[in-house]
């Protein structure tokens, strides 16, 4: 678990100058964590210190949901690089979430791609997202009423990423969500769920 491998890297000999070093980046992508895992982290000193987390690939659905808010907001205070790409959130779960990052006050680049979020669930968390002033690359899912056909529920990630997208429907959320960003005046804010056509920013150059 995620204690041990702090063990590992921070109190055994051979790494025993590090251990007083904080963590400035994190990933932890598709590690399978547990509740006590985050909580670990938590409670280390590294949390305060984090600027780039990855918890991508890891469900943040169901037990992690409530210690991933509480790591938040302990790293709000450096944090800004955050991705929870593939992570099993809906539109109640980002909701959830959001009093946890809008703390993210110096956040820059926000990942949630292939997340099963609707149109209006990307609207909400559009909103509150363009209260960070800093947040200049959003990169969000297809939402999930834009496909050809119905999806199973909950869909899975290959689900998400391997049906057909209605481009019409798309096309028409796409303009809804920029019209929020222009009614907000956040030209500078790029939205897109286009995984691929971004490299994400180095959170060393801010």
């Amino acid at each position: 678990n995620l204690e041990s491998i702090f063990f590992f890297f921070f109190f055994a000999p051979l790494y025993s100058g590090l251990q007083h070093v904080p963590l400035e980046s994190l990933e932890l992508a598709f590690c399978y964590l547990h509740p006590v895992d985050l909580s670990y982290l938590t409670e280390s000193h590294h949390a305060g210190c984090l600027k780039k987390l990855d918890l991508s690939g890891n469900n943040l659905s169901e037990s992690l949901l409530l210690p991933f808010q509480q790591l938040l907001r302990v790293a709000s205070v450096s944090l800004l690089y955050l991705d929870i790409m593939e992570c099993r959130l809906m539109d109640h779960h980002l909701i959830s979430l959001l009093p946890a990052l809008r703390c993210c006050t110096h956040l820059r680049y926000l990942g949630c791609f292939c997340n099963p979020v609707s149109t209006q669930g990307l609207k909400t968390l559009l909103q509150n997202a363009l209260l960070l002033w800093d947040l200049k690359l959003l990169i969000h899912p297809f939402p999930i009423d834009c496909y050809e056909e119905e999806l199973p529920w909950p869909p899975s990630t290959s689900n998400l990423l391997e049906c057909f997208i209605d481009r019409e429907k798309l096309s028409k959320a796409s303009a809804e969500l920029q019209e929020v960003l222009m009614q907000a005046e956040r030209t500078d804010l790029v939205l897109t769920p286009e995984l691929h056509n971004y490299s994400p920013m180095d959170y060393f150059d801010f």
